[in-house]
């Protein structure tokens, strides 16, 4: 039996590990691919010590880092986990290739952001759209930029991108903006802010790069409007469903305490997939290490 198994080879998970391995704990890390959604920034601008780099180069500087590790623990990479089930003495993990039993478990899962599923989309992602106002917006300096969403995540994205960009226009299919009083008194009178309301994205064109947006209007036509940068906000699904005997919000997302306990005992989340507000490399790093802290408190405390 495992003293403990970490799910998600995202930074989260990844920082867990090398705790864990550090104290000398039984456990295994599964991952779909070490250092999960990371891989896919073009840019990470906000991570200390580090004040420019790609997010591969990132997580190649992650996977040396836990390369001095992986002997001491049991690597899965590549492995579909199917769920997560409560046993006598502890739990199991159960995968497309067997079943683990562990003591204790680390969900560090994450969250995939939600997609319009329009044409072009997936073409142009990384080549003019993002999914990370907070990761990316110093990039699209004085340009024109387009941020699709009428919420909380949205407006927030187009406070953040009207620092840096010369227009930037939001896209919403409702008709008024949705969320925090404060941030839509701001967006509305953001002198660099344009918001289109009862407005649908219909999908996106360009040549190498991103160029054009497109939009239906309240009056049923559709145009090609240009654009050097779309900022897709409609929110973030987390990968929470492989366990679900824990608590969550309505989102989905699972609930933690400042330990990154969960309501069950032996069991921790961290990085996005919990309801921790701000979905940032760094902070999952933090929680993850957190986390690993936390358990390994807790098994040294009921070893007997």
């Amino acid at each position: 039996m495992f003293d403990c198994i970490v799910i998600g080879g995202g930074p989260a998970g990844m920082a867990a590990s090398v705790y864990l391995a550090r104290q000398k704990m039984k456990f295994a890390l599964f991952a779909g691919t070490l250092g999960g959604q990371v891989i896919w920034s073009s840019d990470v601008e906000n991570y200390l010590g580090i004040h420019n780099i790609t997010g591969v180069k990132l997580v190649e500087a992650f996977n040396r880092h836990l390369e001095d590790y992986k002997k001491a623990m049991e690597l899965h990479e590549g492995e579909n986990v199917l769920k997560v089930v409560k046993t006598a003495g502890g739990f199991s993990l159960e995968t497309d290739r067997g079943a683990y039993p562990t003591k204790t478990v680390l969900v560090a899962t994450g969250a995939d952001h939600r997609k319009l599923g329009v044409p072009g989309e997936d073409q142009f992602n990384m080549k003019g759209i993002s999914y990370c106002a907070n990761c990316d917006a110093p990039l699209f300096a004085d340009k024109i930029v387009h941020v699709v969403g009428g919420g909380n995540s949205a407006m927030d994205a187009a406070l953040f991108l009207a620092k840096y960009a010369k227009e930037v226009h939001v896209i919403s299919i409702n008709k008024e903006l949705m969320g925090d009083e404060v941030m839509k008194r701001n967006c509305l009178k953001g002198a660099n802010i344009k918001m289109h309301f009862s407005t649908k994205t219909t999908g996106f064109t360009g040549g190498a790069l991103l160029e054009a947006i497109g939009l239906v209007g309240p009056d049923g036509k559709e145009v090609s409007a240009p654009t050097e940068g779309v900022f897709i906000e409609i929110g973030l699904k987390p990968q929470s469903e492989l366990i679900d005997f824990l608590a969550k919000d309505k989102a989905g997302q699972i609930i933690v305490d400042s330990h990154n306990k969960t309501n069950v005992d032996g069991v921790w989340a961290a990085g996005d997939v919990t309801n921790v507000d701000y979905k940032q490399i760094a902070v999952a790093v933090g929680e993850g290490s957190k986390a690993s802290l936390d358990i390994i408190r807790y098994l040294q405390s009921t070893q007997t």
